[in-house]
């Protein structure tokens, strides 16, 4: 090994931050579509987690994280709802972004399932609409149209944070997981929002969100909301903390 080497080096090779930075997104613009699952699906969704279901309304979502602090990135997700313990949240279980380094950084920090993927959102005085593709392939597409006529009363008491996610790292040779963390992470308390809109919101899912290959069920859509604000992760509220370790 080369003498007085410091690990903490390789974050320049790994290419991203590691978690104890700031980081900040001006006018971070979010569409969400809140819906109504079948609970027997999503309990079979969670089949392979630690967590327990803990709603029958679920979330599907794009950030335009472009005026990032340290990187310039969008995210999509479906979130559903779940409990660990006296813990209430959500977990996201499927989970795209569309830069590498953003990928990686929260699959190996924190436990957020991310893959790649293309992803893009657009708004006007009408309403917004995202989209999530690869290759050709359509993942989701969202929108909503705003109504004035339309509020959140249909999902306000939904719990979307904290976050809750399994960070878990396998073993080199054996069959098992050399970590196994559940972590809490909660950087609401810091978001500021700026404007908020609501309307009538519709979903179109493709084949890959689905469950051993029977596409994610929604019942009913609940509505849309899409919201500009000023995001922050900071070293109080943003930064996750392991709240269980199974291995």
């Amino acid at each position: 090994m080369k003498k007085d080497y410091d690990v903490n080096r390789f974050f320049d090779f790994l290419g991203y931050y590691p978690s104890n930075y700031t980081p900040t997104c001006k006018k971070l613009r979010s569409l969400s579509i809140h819906a109504r699952g079948n609970p027997r699906q999503l309990e079979e969704l969670l089949d392979p987690m630690p967590f327990v279901l803990n709603d029958d309304r679920f979330v599907i979502s794009i950030a335009d994280f472009s005026n990032h602090s340290h990187f310039s990135f969008f995210d999509a997700a479906v979130l559903i709802p779940v409990r660990y313990g006296e813990t209430e949240g959500s977990t996201y279980y499927f989970e795209y972004e569309d830069d590498h380094q953003t990928v990686a950084s929260g699959r190996e920090k924190w436990g957020y399932p991310k893959k790649f993927a293309k992803i893009s959102l657009e708004n006007d005085e009408r309403g917004a609409r995202g989209e999530v593709s690869l290759h050709g392939e359509t993942i989701f597409r969202i929108a909503v149209d705003f109504d004035e006529a339309h509020d959140d009363k249909a999902w306000r008491d939904y719990k979307t944070y904290p976050h809750l996610q399994a960070r878990a790292v396998s073993e080199i040779y054996g069959p098992s997981f050399s970590h196994f963390d559940i972590i809490s992470r909660d950087t609401s308390k810091d978001y500021k929002l700026i404007s908020k809109r609501f309307g009538k919101g519709s979903v179109t899912l493709g084949s890959s969100i689905s469950i051993d290959g029977r596409m994610l069920e929604v019942v009913d859509v609940l509505g849309g909301e899409y919201s500009v604000g000023n995001f922050a992760s900071t070293p109080e509220n943003g930064r996750a903390r392991v709240i269980a370790s199974l291995v």
